[in-house]
């Protein structure tokens, strides 16, 4: 279910589920609703699945297969206690929650389980960009815990975790700074007095009930100890697996505690390989698929939809909520836009993307050309007729595109620069089909095909037609009177391509190039180099652009470089491999240098080379 596709099939339902509001005028519910009916919130695909999976479950009530309540006598406590308890930056100020804080209060609190007397939910996955306010959230839900549902409870644990104690800290000081105000109020100043109820450095603890808060971090361990009522794990995402385990000691002394839970919260981090992103994609598929199993878990999750919105600052709302607050969107907004700047010319992006858009992403950290230097080499038209040119070729049989790369140098005054261009075959075979293929890249290849930009195959098996390949490229360089320079070609799986090169263009120099980091580690940083200098021209091909935005750094051993890619899948980079072996001769154009293969005669005909012999050495006739 795509982000627009989840709104779009609700829309002819929006009486059924406005009805919901007639019993449930409650703030989460309220914001659910006009998640998925009103533009009043950007949001993405998992909050908008945590929406309409909260609106569905208040329909499914009462059924025999369903046997949790929402009651709202619990929603108006946790309501009443985020709105009374001051905010630990600044004690002297209430905060009035926004929407989707109380979404996430509502739900936690409001779900219930009646036969087994406690609550629905016993995990947590909450997700959203830094300084969101996701620690205020958990103090509040850690001190109504302690204050509100353990008031009659005696010798019960509460913990504060982080993978690190530091992290653990700042949150548990957030806690004791808001339970010092609580015991103040007058509707807990006595129970707090009977109790001996004490927020101390490192434990909030009852004296005369042993009701305990606690630190404690995956790097000290010990929690198999404990069982406690609640559990916040802090900034789980940079839990390493090594340490899954100091979670699985909390979860077991959980078990039978009715009202427990367990509270995954953080950004994202760049190992997708750790526990808390996996707990995220699990519970999406399940949600997804609307199965109704995991019910005792709730998942919200703020972040962008795709890398591609970190230079789509209109979008950021959906990774970062409080940009929804007209008081401090643009001032938040403003800093968020300068940090990204900042970051990308720091070469530290990848930070960004995953702190302040809560994306699970490694793309930008190594990436070969930033998005900002792409477009600042962007040009409206350029006219190749007649041009010299350096061909670039990338070949591939059933999912990876086969492309020519294309690099045309040229000067502007003293300037020296490089056009350069890509053209593109699309097979479909490990696809099944091109609609397929477009979804899976994400690329609209049949209106680009319009465009000139791409052909796709013309075999039915859809794989590639090799004669198609090879009649496009002598069509080109014909119809548009290019002088071809050099012909660069992996010789792995262009075996057929270099072949009709040597037979039926001997014209054309030819080089086959093994696509190693040796052979490739100095062409690769030359043609990265000169798009940070400004020096490569190119038109606003998204086909090109993707395999820019695709291709990473990877370094040997040896400290030679490559590009490469993350998902080997549905991100391509076959058409900067094909304009990397251009430039492999391109980039000694201007250098008088020519490299081994060189001959003078290179692009001449029979009559032409006899005429430079000629010329040269004086003894032409006529």
């Amino acid at each position: 279910m795509g982000v627009d596709n989840i709104k779009a099939s609700l829309m002819d339902k929006n009486h059924e589920y406005q009805k919901l509001l007639e019993t449930y005028d409650d703030p989460g519910t309220k914001y659910a609703y006009d998640v998925l009916f009103t533009d009043k919130y950007l949001t993405g695909h998992d909050v908008q699945l945590a929406c309409i999976r909260h609106l569905n479950d208040l329909k499914r009530q009462n059924n025999n297969d369903f046997p949790y309540t929402y009651d709202l006598s619990f929603v108006k406590a946790i309501e009443w206690f985020a709105r009374s308890i001051p905010d630990p930056t600044d004690t002297s100020q209430l905060i009035v929650p926004m929407g989707w804080q109380s979404f996430i209060l509502d739900s936690l609190i409001g779900w219930r389980d009646p036969a087994n007397k406690g609550s629905r939910f016993h995990t947590a996955i909450v997700s959203v960009a830094r300084q969101q306010g996701k620690t205020w959230l958990a103090s509040i839900l850690v001190n109504f815990f302690y204050f509100a549902i353990g008031v009659d409870e005696t010798a019960q644990d509460y913990l504060v975790a982080s993978y690190d104690s530091d992290h653990a800290k700042k949150l548990f000081d957030y806690v004791a700074l808001q339970a010092r105000a609580i015991i103040k109020m007058p509707e807990f100043k006595r129970q707090a007095k009977e109790q001996g109820i004490d927020p101390q450095t490192r434990q909030v603890i009852g004296h005369n009930t042993k009701n305990t808060i606690s630190i404690g971090s995956a790097q000290a361990g010990g929690f198999d100890s404990k069982h406690n009522t609640i559990a916040v794990f802090d900034e789980i995402g940079n839990l390493q697996p090594r340490m899954n385990e100091s979670v699985n000691q909390i979860i077991s002394g959980q078990s039978k505690i009715a009202n427990r839970l367990f509270m995954e919260v953080s950004t994202a981090y760049p190992n997708v390989k750790v526990k808390f992103k996996n707990d995220q994609d699990v519970m999406r598929k399940i949600m997804e698929q609307d199965n109704h199993e995991a019910e005792d878990t709730f998942m919200v999750i703020y972040r962008q939809d795709n890398d591609d919105e970190v230079f789509r600052p209109e979008l950021w709302e959906k990774s970062n909520p409080l940009l929804g607050h007209p008081e401090l969107k643009q001032q938040l907004l403003d800093g968020l836009v300068s940090l990204r700047d900042k970051q990308e010319r720091e070469g530290e992006l990848a930070s960004f993307v995953n702190k302040s858009l809560n994306i699970w992403s490694r793309r930008f950290q190594n990436s070969f050309v930033s998005l900002a230097n792409i477009k600042k080499n962007l040009t409206q038209s350029f006219d190749i007729k007649g041009r010299e040119v350096y061909i670039g070729f990338d070949a591939s049989q059933t999912n990876d595109n086969t492309s020519f790369g294309l690099i045309y140098p040229y000067k502007v005054g003293i300037q020296k620069r490089f056009f350069i261009q890509q053209y593109s075959f699309i097979p479909f075979a490990k696809a099944k089909s091109i609609s397929a293929k477009e979804k899976q890249d994400g690329l609209p290849y049949r209106q680009l095909a319009n465009q000139g930009l791409c052909e796709i195959t013309r075999n039915p098996s859809g794989t590639i037609n090799k004669q198609q390949v090879y009649e496009w490229l002598v069509k080109y360089v014909a119809d548009n009177q290019l002088q071809v320079k050099f012909i660069i070609a992996d010789p792995n799986l262009a075996a057929w391509f270099t072949k009709m090169i040597e037979n039926y263009q001997r014209d054309w120099p030819l080089l086959t190039l093994a696509p190693t980091s040796q052979n490739l580690s100095n062409t690769t940083k030359d043609f990265q180099n000169r798009f940070i200098d400004g020096n490569i021209r190119l038109l606003d091909d998204p086909i090109l652009i993707d395999g820019l935005n695709n291709a990473i750094l990877i370094e040997d051993r040896g400290g030679a470089i490559k590009i490469d890619r993350q998902n080997w899948v549905s991100e391509h980079i076959d058409t900067v491999d094909a304009l990397i072996n251009a430039h492999m001769q391109a980039m000694d154009h201007f250098q008088g240098y020519q490299g081994d293969n060189y001959s003078p005669l290179n692009g001449m005909g029979d009559e032409e080379s006899l005429d430079f012999f000629r010329v040269m050495f004086g003894s032409q006739k006529g």
